[in-house]
């Protein structure tokens, strides 16, 4: 889901753009799309809770919500809600003019996707021929969301502070600070499951840090400012004004939960900055984070026995299609990024079921993948398409049984061996099944 910055979008070629794909959230879901779900539902919310003389409404049109009286405007960052406009004053008086245009060229600098909807390619996948319902995990994003005051969205919003998490641990994030550790309760399932997958595979894993990303960020003041000054281009002075709004804004909100509200960290992702040519990015070390937000949904729509294992080999896989150069392929788009989503999918349930993987119960994985590619995403025209469930379920039950069918049991197919018969097989899992 979300946007991808428009150079990959249109397939130039290079080695580096199409993997900035995946220099982003590659969990079947994103704060993209929740930060604009976010105003609708929870506006909805707080509108049906608001004291009132009469009925109060809320609706969304476009970037903008009306939600108790107030109308909140992503767009152009305007509001007649006193205490948010107040608090937009407050950022405009501690960020360059230009900050709107500042926090969109960081998000296509460092491949986080965007919170505000770009137009539709072109090119894209005709919805109407696939099957594709509201998920599991809509109802989870829904209960996420219901306690949240649509000011306080609307601020982080524009700010960008959905994001900060995934920022922070992508440019700051190591696995030997504690800051970065994987809870107490996924430690040990999720190390040697990694661990499993660096043996598996034919690439050489030794350098991906396993790491966590948590809420308690938002109110960190010094990390928030740290990031700030980074990703704005300002003065320590400025950065700290900020952070301390930010602060301000997530300890004042209950629904927020200080940090702790899973919007914040509801994705893992995979990153290498291999073959970049911003020194930045390309310094950083490569990278397989799981927020706590993913772990607490896995949980909720009931594969918390199997999801977060599933969620790694994914993950790792697309550490095997950067070490392979798969990225490359003639499709564009939304078709491009589907496609190396359900490779992700069939490689990673390959390794979770096969002999010398985890060697997970074959038909406990994909029992569970059921349920959990009910999130699977029904954006078409998005250049974040990860495939519809179905397809999702068709490219992991086909990792499965490559896995189970090995002519000599135990043996491991080379990645590349392994993509070939994937590229054969694409397209009966993209087939149209409405």
């Amino acid at each position: 889901m979300g946007t991808h910055n428009e150079r990959v979008a249109r397939g130039t070629g290079s080695r580096a753009e199409r993997k900035e794909l995946f220099v982003r959230r590659t969990a079947p879901w994103s704060i993209a799309l929740v930060a604009s779900l976010a105003l609708s539902t929870a506006g909805a919310a707080a509108a049906t809770a608001a004291p009132s003389p009469s009925p109060a409404s809320a609706s969304a049109a476009g970037s903008a919500l009306t939600a108790s009286g107030y109308r909140y405007d992503l767009a152009t960052g305007t509001t007649n809600d006193p205490r948010a406009a107040a608090r937009v004053a407050a950022l405009r008086a501690h960020l360059p003019a230009d900050w709107r245009a500042r926090e969109a060229a960081a998000l296509s600098r460092f491949g986080v996707e965007a919170s505000a909807p770009r137009e539709a390619l072109g090119r894209a996948i005709d919805g109407s021929q696939y099957q594709c319902a509201p998920t599991k995990l809509d109802a989870f994003v829904d209960s996420a969301l219901a306690g949240i005051d649509p000011s306080s969205l609307f601020i982080l919003s524009l700010v960008g502070g959905l994001d900060f998490p995934t920022y922070d641990a992508l440019l700051f994030g190591t696995s030997g600070d504690p800051a970065y550790a994987l809870t107490k309760a996924s430690r040990n399932e999720l190390t040697s499951s990694f661990r499993a997958a660096q043996k598996f595979w034919d690439t050489d894993g030794s350098n991906i840090q396993l790491m966590a990303m948590h809420g308690d960020l938002m109110l960190d003041r010094a990390r928030l400012t740290r990031l700030v000054a980074v990703l704005y281009g300002v003065s320590q002075a400025d950065a700290a004004e900020v952070a301390d709004l930010v602060v301000d804004v997530v300890s004042s909100d209950p629904g927020l939960a200080g940090g702790g509200n899973p919007i914040f960290t509801l994705n893992a992702f995979a990153f290498s900055g291999v073959g970049e040519t911003d020194p930045v990015i390309s310094a950083l070390p490569d990278k397989l984070v799981f927020g706590d937000g993913i772990l607490q949904a896995l949980g909720a729509i009931g594969v918390g026995d199997v999801g977060p294992r599933a969620v790694l080999g994914h993950e790792y896989a697309h550490h095997v299609q950067y070490d392979r150069s798969l990225f490359d392929s003639p499709l564009t788009g939304p078709e491009a990024t589907r496609r190396t989503e359900l490779m992700a999918d069939a490689f990673g349930t390959y390794f979770v079921t096969h002999k010398r993987g985890l060697a997970l119960n074959t038909r406990r994985v994909l029992e569970a993948e059921q349920s959990f590619y009910q999130v699977g995403d029904c954006a078409f025209t998005n250049p974040g398409h990860h495939g519809t469930p179905n397809q999702r379920l068709r490219a992991s039950a086909w990792g499965s049984g490559v896995a189970a069918d090995a002519q000599k049991q135990g043996h491991v197919l080379p990645s590349l061996t392994l993509d070939r018969q994937f590229e054969a097989a694409l397209p009966g899992f993209v087939a149209p099944d409405a």
